[in-house]
């Protein structure tokens, strides 16, 4: 299997500013509706449930590289390996969003709708509790399910997963490395990973 990038159909109702990376999967324009989940501990096990394609959608450079250049933290994982995580736990495809200005100053209601909807044909969104699209953040988990039932899309948000006190993020992770803390880190990815053991402080 190979990987494509920037491979997008002229019949595919992805955007051309989408970048696309997919790994055995079949056009987009054949997928018909598709689950997308956008909660990398939690989406991508409840997504799978279901009997449609399940795409996960990122952004790629991290919004803080953007919005908070000065304060951005270092990103754990290249956008190749995130890729390649992903696919190896089941999703059928990749959709990396350029993250710009112009992007974060969009209302989530046209994010939703042109992109998710118009572009993606999206059927359900599987989210993080603590997920956030559009201008100011404004599109959390009870903002998509109201504009989900008028556009004709279930919005799932799931809790993110813990390891006793801690939850399991990027954030998490970058302070369990800071700390020297290597097997909290590991323990919060569900894996050892020596490039992440590298990054301990």
């Amino acid at each position: 299997m190979c990987a494509l990038r920037g491979c997008v159909d002229r019949r595919s109702r992805v955007a051309p500013a989408i970048r696309s990376i997919r790994v055995g999967a079949p056009r987009y324009d054949e997928y018909g509706v598709w689950v997308i989940a956008t909660s990398w501990f939690s989406g991508l096990a409840q997504g799978r449930g279901h009997d449609v394609p399940t795409v996960l959608v990122t952004f790629e450079p991290h919004p803080p590289v953007v919005l908070a250049p000065d304060r951005a933290p270092v990103q754990l994982l290249s956008l190749d390996d995130r890729v390649a995580q992903a696919l190896a736990l089941g999703v059928d495809g990749v959709v990396v969003l350029p993250f710009t200005a112009e992007l974060a100053a969009q209302p989530a209601a046209d994010f939703v709708e042109e992109g998710l909807v118009g572009r993606l044909g999206v059927r359900s969104v599987v989210i993080g509790d603590n997920f956030r699209c559009g201008r100011a953040g404004e599109g959390d988990v009870a903002f998509l399910s109201v504009i989900g039932r008028r556009l004709g899309f279930e919005v799932r948000g799931v809790d993110l997963v813990s390891r006793g006190e801690r939850t399991c993020s990027s954030t998490e992770v970058r302070r369990a490395l800071a700390a020297g803390d290597v097997a909290g880190a590991f323990d919060l990815l569900g894996r050892a990973d020596p490039r992440i053991a590298a990054m301990a402080g």
